[in-house]
């Protein structure tokens, strides 16, 4: 067979010559066209401002969110800048995570044996999350400006934070195995974990003073707010308004369908929020609304095909020329297949919907080095092909989508990545 495969390769001259090509050149040198460029004006567009950087971090979920809700701030004070704290709300998604992830130790039975401790135990504590979690962080916890809870060295590079809170977790899971007391090992367990974030983040004040200089240059002070008092008076959404949703249909899940999770939210009480499924023209027609009404658009995508220059491009499907083989799934098929992986997420800000092929603006977390000023450009292709979900203010939705949100979800195994939240 292996002589077949090789008298096969050599007897196709185009073979010989890709080899020669290929082995002195990157593959997307060879795929990029002069109509992929960062210049592209936008007939829909929401103005937003300079983009954040999440740094060595997995936080983009949480900086997706800060960065819609900051455009609130900015409007009601006539800012020409302003950030939310990130640190802020990664303090508290750690505690909640760490402690929820206790408990389920907890009631798993204590069985290493058991997929569920099994799973736990391996990923540990990460930054991985989505907008359901944010929002139950939101309400809880409010948000701060970031000049109030700056950044440390360590909040920009979580990796050994990760490692300290994972290791803390496997030896509260070895001592959980031998005590008569979970209540008081928990207690203690949950001291070392805030020690640990005390140490790294500092403290979150219950209350603080909001100062700021408007574009007239007039100087403000706000005295003594709590975080969910800054929140109600400077941004005021209400984010229970916004769903999340999905497009993704095959034998088992169907659309206009609602969907929830099992096994509930990293928030130690709470249920997993659902989810909303839908077919992706509806939802493009959705975006499309949203942001016509000035509303930017919270989206997570799949970064399976990689970005060049600013640019997410299905990649993958491209290589098909170069290989002369058929590279193409659509998003369905992808999905049904495991082929999505590393969820980022992200806002989208304008469309220019005159071209041919749709081109999508992005505001990403990854500074302003990259891409146009930290502004990706996204082709249509592959927010249809990679798109994960979009959360959208319920407003928008027709009489039979909110009519589908008024019915008993149906519940997803937890080991389905289908509809994570």
């Amino acid at each position: 067979m292996l002589k077949k495969l090789k008298r096969n390769f050599m007897s196709n001259e185009q073979n010989i010559i890709r080899n020669r090509i290929l082995n002195k050149t990157a593959f997307v040198d060879l795929v990029l066209d002069y109509e992929d460029t960062m210049d592209i004006p936008f007939n829909i567009e929401v103005i937003t401002h300079r983009v954040v950087d999440q740094k060595a971090t997995g936080r983009c979920w949480s900086f997706a969110g800060l960065n819609i809700l900051r455009e609130e701030v900015i409007k009601k004070c006539n800012l020409n800048e302003f950030e939310l704290s990130g640190s802020y709300i990664a303090f508290y998604d750690k505690l909640e995570r760490f402690n929820t992830l206790m408990e389920r130790l907890e009631n798993d039975n204590k069985d290493v044996y058991d997929r569920n401790t099994q799973n736990i135990l391996m990923i540990g504590i990460d930054d991985g999350s989505s907008f359901s979690f944010f929002k139950d962080l939101v309400k809880k916890y409010g948000v701060v400006p970031k000049s109030v809870f700056t950044n440390s060295f360590s909040s920009n590079d979580t990796s050994e934070l990760n490692d300290i809170l994972s290791r803390l977790l496997r030896k509260y899971y070895l001592e959980l195995e031998k005590t008569s007391d979970a209540s008081k090992l928990k207690e203690k367990y949950l001291n070392y974990c805030f020690k640990v974030l005390g140490s790294v983040y500092g403290i979150p004040k219950d209350k603080f003073n909001f100062e700021y200089i408007d574009k007239d240059n007039k100087y403000h002070m706000d005295k003594d707010l709590s975080p969910k008092e800054f929140y109600d008076k400077y941004i005021g959404v209400d984010l229970d308004d916004y769903i999340e949703i999905y497009s993704y249909k095959d034998n088992k899940y169907s659309f206009n369908h609602l969907y929830s999770k099992e096994g509930g939210s990293l928030i130690s009480g709470k249920k997993s929020t659902p989810v909303l499924n839908i077919d992706y023209k509806r939802i493009e027609e959705l975006i499309i609304k949203s942001l016509k009404n000035n509303e930017p658009v919270y989206f997570s995508s799949s970064t399976t095909t990689k970005y060049e220059n600013g640019l997410w491009i299905d990649l993958i499907s491209r290589y098909s020329n170069l290989f002369d083989i058929d590279l193409y799934m659509n998003g369905v098929d992808i999905f049904k297949t495991y082929g999505t992986k590393n969820e980022h997420s992200m806002v989208i800000t304008g469309v220019n919907t005159n071209l041919k092929f749709k081109k999508w603006k992005i505001e990403n977390s990854w500074g302003d080095k990259e891409g146009k000023n930290g502004y990706f450009i996204m082709e249509d292709k592959f927010l249809k092909n990679y798109m994960l979900s979009v959360v959208i203010n319920k407003k928008y939705l027709n009489n039979k989508e909110l009519e589908v949100l008024k019915s008993k979800p149906v519940i997803v195994n937890k080991w389905d990545y289908r509809f994570m939240n």
